[in-house]
């Protein structure tokens, strides 16, 4: 992924820093300075919580679930634990709202239901609200709001896991990171090379991070103003509090049967949040046999009406048979029973998945 940076001037020599988004410290290039950098963003990092051999534990847990022999072939790689980034972004929204709020009366006029009638046979009255306009005024209505959002600083797609932002109307299924709040357990992170995992750099920058959390806040802060006529709203967004978390995410790769699949398991909780698992084939089996059972029951039956002349009936011309009609039948059945086996084994040649 690429990086996303600003350029900056070294204080001591004046020459180019390239400074990555949320790096709180960098060294100058041209004389070695060690440079703090006191505006920056500060770094978070949630720790994982499992290690590569829980990882295979999951992977073969749920391997075992779907296919069972499967298990014993499966080919699993070692697991590769990456920490992708999420900015937090905090602030407060305040301003007001001028409208018209409309006035209205409420009546409750009595009305007799003549279709309704009680246990004594006389009619059941009841009465209708009717509300009725009377006028309005003029009001203001203050919009005091704090609030933060999470939002992806990478695009999370290429792991099957969709993006969060301010817009979002769901939060990740699976991870603890949710739209509006932050799990526990986060650590400063100084450095990235004293932690194991591969840290994915920020692609979206601060300053679109902060311009959603502002669209956020004022679409909460509108909200003051609902049910007022010819509205007018001002709205201050101030007090950013911004900070860039690390969140830990597991990926494997396997092999069976000459196919590669791939997984994704959350570093918190060990859950497996997507992935691509070979899929069992048990379920053909069951429709294969309940087929068979199907036919091994009906036949009998079947025959024994055919020669026993069970299915004769007596008609105005003679004595008729309901064999023919049978047969047909029977044949229709068994047309139907073939091409469905057949389609059962091509779809067992093709192979099917299990999609989490």
């Amino acid at each position: 992924m690429s990086r996303v940076s600003v350029a900056l001037n070294c204080p001591s020599c004046a020459g180019p820093l390239t400074v990555r988004e949320g790096d709180t410290h960098t060294v100058c290039p041209s004389c070695g300075s060690s440079l703090l950098l006191p505006l920056a963003v500060r770094r978070f990092v949630l720790p994982t919580m499992i290690s590569s051999t829980g990882v295979l534990r999951a992977v073969r847990k749920k391997l075992q679930q779907v296919d069972s022999k499967g298990t014993h072939i499966a080919r699993v790689r070692k697991p590769v634990l990456y920490y992708v980034p999420f900015w937090h972004c905090a602030a407060q929204a305040n301003g007001y709202v001028l409208g018209v709020e409309p006035k209205f009366k409420v009546k409750e006029i009595p009305i007799v239901d003549s279709q309704g009638q009680g246990t004594t046979g006389y009619a059941v009255a009841r009465t209708r609200k009717i509300k009725t306009r009377t006028g309005s005024e003029a009001v203001e209505r203050e919009i005091q709001i704090a609030g933060s959002v999470n939002i992806s600083g990478a695009d999370l797609q290429p792991m099957g896991i969709p993006s969060l932002s301010a817009d979002s109307q769901l939060s990740l299924k699976g991870i603890d990171i949710q739209r509006n709040s932050l799990p526990e357990g986060l650590e400063v992170l100084q450095d990235e090379s004293e932690r194991e995992g591969v840290f994915v750099d920020p692609v979206i920058p601060l300053t679109e991070a902060r311009s959603q959390t502002e669209r956020y806040l004022k679409r909460l802060g509108a909200g003051v103003g609902h049910g007022l006529e010819q509205r007018w709203e001002y709205t201050v967004i101030s007090g950013h509090r911004d900070a860039l978390v690390f969140y830990p995410l597991w990926i494997t790769d396997f092999t069976s049967e000459g196919r590669t699949f791939q997984a994704v398991v959350d570093g918190r909780s060990g859950r497996i949040l997507r992935g691509r698992f070979p899929d069992t084939k048990k379920d053909k089996k069951y429709l294969s046999f309940a087929a068979a059972v199907f036919w091994v029951g009906f036949l009998p039956v079947i025959l024994d009406g055919i020669f026993s002349g069970k299915l004769q009936y007596a008609a105005t011309d003679g004595v008729r048979s309901c064999n023919t009609a049978l047969i047909i039948g029977i044949a229709a059945l068994a047309w139907g029973t073939y091409r469905f086996l057949k389609m059962l084994q091509d779809l067992q040649g093709k192979g099917s998945d299990s999609i989490v």
